[in-house]
């Protein structure tokens, strides 16, 4: 029995929940037949419509077919957790990932696209978080920088966010990164395509007190490219997240 509601009650509310999930209809008290297929039509538009939201480029990677399945699949199987409706395409993602899905024979990158996608959402609801002290003038080489610290690093085996998923082949296989972080002004999501060098060291400088010499001084011999090399290609980079608002200034 549930604590908050009469047994009888309780029952009854399963049994209708049981029915918009699996269509499989079991006594319900009072029902009018030639109406309770409209509770299970309207629930499973707002999953639906949900989902279609939040996975426009899953949506249109795969056929009406495979994605009315899935999501059905998912609608009758799945117990959801959250209470929050901006919630479950994580756990539509989470149900992909740990399902055993001949689509994922098919689209090999399928839990990674999911998991773009969601990110992109996740980094747009997060809480907001407190930002650092920072001060605008600094020299890059030699001054702690300061990051956004509303972001994510993706490190992927496909390129999901650089190319129509549809033309996206197992020959597109190797390691992908990418960061995405929410603008402070906007709230605008951002993404930008990362080398295995450039995830490394927003990794290593984040949050750190080690300088941006000190880490280009480690990369030199581990690497073995020359320290000028690594400055001539590191600081245009950082430009570039300066302007885009990743990095706030330097820390005060």
């Amino acid at each position: 029995m549930n604590n908050l509601l009469h047994n009888d009650t309780y029952t009854q509310q399963s049994n209708l929940a049981h029915y918009c999930r699996t269509g499989e209809l079991l006594p319900i008290k009072g029902l009018t037949d030639n109406r309770v297929h409209h509770y299970r039509r309207l629930v499973y538009n707002v999953i639906d419509d949900t989902l279609q939201s939040a996975f426009p480029l899953t949506l249109d990677l795969l056929s009406d077919e495979e994605w009315n399945d899935l999501v059905n699949t998912f609608f009758s199987s799945h117990e959801c957790k959250s209470n929050s409706i901006w919630q479950m395409p994580f756990e539509f993602y989470q149900f992909v990932e740990q399902s055993e899905l001949e689509l994922k024979s098919k689209y090999v990158f399928l839990e990674e696209l999911l998991l773009f996608e969601w990110t992109e959402i996740e980094v747009y609801m997060m809480e907001d978080k407190t930002f650092p002290a920072a001060r605008i003038n600094g020299a890059w080489l030699d001054d702690l920088i300061s990051f956004n610290p509303e972001f994510k690093l993706l490190q992927l085996n496909y390129p999901v966010h650089l190319k129509n998923p549809n033309e996206i082949s197992e020959d597109d296989a190797k390691e992908y990164y990418v960061l995405i972080f929410r603008e402070p002004n906007t709230g605008k999501v951002q993404f930008i395509d990362l080398s295995f060098f450039f995830a490394r060291l927003i990794e290593k400088l984040n949050g750190s007190d080690e300088t941006l010499i000190d880490l280009l001084t480690d990369a030199e011999k581990i690497f073995g490219i020359g320290k000028e090399i690594l400055i001539n290609n590191t600081l245009p980079f950082l430009d570039e997240l300066r302007e885009k608002q990743f990095i706030v200034g330097f820390r005060k």
